[in-house]
């Protein structure tokens, strides 16, 4: 009897510290974690949320509102440059190279010399043109007076006939090679005996950069062969690549912006200025985009990628913030206030159907019992419906 009440009092005193243990325990991780935050509780078509958990979950009231706007719809794109912007340097007679400095990257102008040719070749053609102008003033004389001779019945035909061919022979070849010459760059206006030379320049068509060097110093280059590649930053455009499914939204005069991957918060703006007319084996369509201004222009190197955005034609809507449409179930829902109380709110789950959407904002087919003055859950919703 006595071992059964010792035994008794040791199971009290046991079940004590474990009451007191749990009791310490419990207090001690409410202290170190705060206020423990539950989804809201659902009560016929409502959803209670408290005031507490309405301020720690950052929850936010919005209503609809009017205002413009348009989809917009994101692809990637290119930096191009047009076609009238490359130039490739390549020779019209073959010549060994000489003078090369240019590096691929280094900034032409116009008019500038690349590098030089020489060819005995230009010696020749250069003397040909000297000795064609040459007598090109005897020839004339003779041919006047022959055609005297001739209408005044003195000579005969074929002396008249023999002196226009030689002048006019004569003048058609000085003028091919005057022609030639120039090819080389060699002003014949200035062209005398005592400054024949063997070596010409060729100089840079365009104002830009050098984009390629396809020949050595001391190499030789031939007729027709590829020396360098020259791009002109004069005007670039933006080359983007849509899908078949936008093609009939875009049009000449939209608005594009741009932003650099490698230049985070910069934005840039272009102006649809062409769209292709078929599309491609891809399903796509090509859209090229000129930008607004010379200054955003000087930011872009050719063949940058880019991220764009192309803004449809707005329309006004009503329009509330993305977050206030809570996807569930696969249906898009608000939660509208339906009423305030001292513990919190009473929010109603509506289904709603969306139109358009953009990075922040969602255009709202607006349900029966939804308008202006309604106050939807713009923030937080989330969290409340699973």
């Amino acid at each position: 009897m006595k071992n059964l009440l010792i035994k008794s009092l040791l199971n009290a005193s046991l079940m004590a510290s474990s009451i007191l243990f749990v009791h310490c325990s419990g207090s001690e991780e409410s202290e170190t974690t705060g206020v423990e935050v539950e989804a809201g509780t659902s009560s016929g078509p409502f959803i209670s949320v408290s005031q507490l958990q309405f301020e720690t979950m950052n929850m936010a009231w919005g209503s609809p509102k009017i205002q413009e706007f348009s989809k917009e719809v994101a692809v990637q794109g290119m930096v191009k440059v047009p076609t009238e912007g490359i130039q490739e340097i390549s020779a019209f007679f073959g010549g060994y190279v000489s003078g090369l400095s240019k590096l691929e990257g280094e900034p032409v102008r116009k008019g500038e010399t690349l590098f030089y040719l020489e060819n005995p070749d230009f010696i020749r053609l250069q003397q040909d043109y000297l000795e064609a102008t040459s007598q090109l003033a005897y020839l004339e004389a003779e041919y006047e007076r022959q055609k005297t001779l001739f209408g005044e019945k003195i000579s005969a035909q074929k002396n008249f006939l023999k002196a226009e061919a030689d002048y006019q022979g004569t003048q058609a070849k000085a003028e091919s090679l005057k022609r030639q010459l120039a090819l080389i760059n060699i002003n014949t206006d200035k062209l005398k005996p005592e400054n024949i030379r063997s070596k010409v320049p060729v100089l840079s068509p365009i104002s830009g950069f050098v984009d390629g060097v396809h020949l050595v110093q001391g190499s030789f280059l031939a007729v027709g062969g590829k020396a360098m590649t020259l791009i002109s930053k004069d005007h670039l455009h933006v080359e983007l690549v849509f899908f078949e499914k936008d093609a009939a939204s875009i049009h000449i005069g939209q608005r594009v912006t741009l932003t650099i991957p490698d230049s985070p918060g910069k934005t840039l703006t272009a102006e649809v200025k062409m769209v292709g007319q078929s599309i491609n084996q891809d399903r796509q369509i090509t859209v090229h985009a000129d930008l607004s201004s010379r200054e955003e222009e000087a930011l872009l190197v050719p063949g940058m990628f880019i991220e764009a955005k192309l803004i449809l034609d707005p329309k006004e809507a009503w329009v509330v913030p993305a977050t206030a449409v809570v996807v569930s179930g696969g249906e898009s829902y608000v939660l509208v206030q339906r009423e305030k109380t001292e513990a919190g709110y009473k929010l109603e789950k509506v289904a709603v159907k969306t139109g358009l959407e953009s990075e922040d904002t969602i255009e709202l087919l607006l349900t029966e019992g939804i308008d202006e003055n309604t106050l939807l859950l713009t923030h937080g919703g989330f969290n409340l419906l699973p």
